[in-house]
């Protein structure tokens, strides 16, 4: 049976029908009428209007369960449904955590599709935000007038790093508060984030657990070490150290890949996935661990290309390490070197046997690198001793 906690601050509106108490939202540069939307009468211009029309209907007609379909978070694939009522108790929860007030505008620029999209509205329809939506691209806040500035929303890392590349970065400082969620931020992104007095809050979760259950603070002085859980939110391990999280909203424990390490009650520090380690000799290792280190590396050697490091088939080893580099043209001399100082802050199994390089990484429909994928495209640079 599912258990419902009671209510947290701010209250959600959540009424059925048209409960939402604007007439119109804003989105890609025009304000569009909630009665047309309910109506079917307004054309969408893209796939993300169409999804978000969609789900605003949905919700304000009184749609009881949600269908959505996992990102593998968990293991495969899998259809799930999410109820009205567990959407509701997650936005209640963020809403108090980070202190959104009601009647701020909230930009939408995720797929709602997806979980993270679908509860950025459930956000504004329940807790009465007002809604702008943006096409998914990489650097929304270019596109908001000067005279419509948002004060919250919710970015995967690649438009924040596209945020903070791009000429305009002081625009995050419009901002009070912001949500990053999908994939993991890079070390790179969360130092250059201190500059800015938006808070940036890292986020852990999955589809199975109705967007995320911790969140992490990545700027400012209050900033956070390690992921701190929303309230109602129990975790432990499991025998491979694996997080299992049980919540009052959820019907079972989520059992994830995710290996953490737990630093207090309710708190952890998330240190890679399980389903990515590499049986290398006997010996396992964790690719975001060598990453951790290569990444810092490359920062201080001012290497900007993007990586990763996979596992290929090996006669000796049964797995080799490899650093896969994205990329055609670079300074072969600052890989040299970056490498070289990798090898002293690893050990000799962590160290990469060979370097490959590919034009351009894929990714998958959420935006995350799709390292399966990408891996038949690439061509071998250099066999490392």
């Amino acid at each position: 049976m599912l258990k419902v906690a009671p209510p947290s601050a701010p209250p959600a509106l959540d009424h059925g029908g048209n409960g939402y108490p604007y007439s119109r939202i804003w989105i890609n540069g025009r304000h569009v009428s909630i009665e047309k939307i309910l109506q079917d009468k307004e054309e969408s211009r893209s796939a993300f209007e169409q999804s978000v029309f969609s789900f605003i209907k949905e919700w304000l007609t009184g749609e009881q369960n949600f269908h959505l379909t996992t990102s593998g978070s968990t293991g495969k694939p899998k259809p799930v449904v999410i109820s009205r009522s567990q959407m509701i108790i997650s936005a209640q929860r963020t809403a108090e955590r980070i202190k959104l007030q009601h009647d701020i505008r909230a930009l939408v620029c995720i797929d709602p599709r997806y979980i993270g999209g679908k509860m950025m509205l459930v956000r504004c329809l329940a807790l009465g935000l007002r809604i702008m939506a943006i096409d998914p691209v990489a650097n929304p806040l270019i596109r908001i007038p000067v005279d419509k500035c948002v004060q919250f929303t919710a970015f995967v890392p690649y438009q924040i790093h596209s945020i903070l590349e791009s000429k305009h970065p002081h625009l995050l400082n419009d901002l009070d508060s912001l949500l990053i969620g999908g994939a993991p931020l890079s070390e790179a992104s969360r130092k250059q984030l201190d500059r800015f007095q938006c808070r940036c809050y890292e986020t852990y979760g999955m589809t199975e657990t109705v967007s995320h259950i911790a969140l992490r603070l990545a700027n400012t002085a209050a900033k956070q070490p390690y992921f701190e859980t929303l309230p109602g939110v129990d975790i432990s391990l499991d025998e491979r150290g694996c997080l299992v999280i049980e919540a009052d909203y959820l019907n079972e424990p989520v059992i994830t890949n995710d290996l953490v390490e737990i630093a207090g009650p309710g708190k952890f520090i998330w240190s890679g996935r399980w389903d990515n380690v590499i049986n290398t000799g006997g010996v396992k290792v964790s690719p975001e661990k060598i990453e951790k280190e290569l990444e810092a590396i490359f920062e201080r050697n001012n290497f900007t290309h993007r990586f990763f490091i996979a596992a290929l088939p090996d006669d000796r080893l049964g797995s080799k390490v490899v650093l896969i580099v994205e990329g055609v043209q670079f300074s072969s001399e600052l890989l040299e070197r970056s490498l070289g100082q990798l090898r002293s802050a690893v050990s000799p199994y962590e160290f990469p046997k060979e370097v490959y390089s590919v034009p351009e990484f894929l990714h998958t429909e959420s935006k995350k690198i799709d390292r399966i994928q990408t891996l038949p495209g690439i061509t071998l640079l250099s066999a490392l001793k």
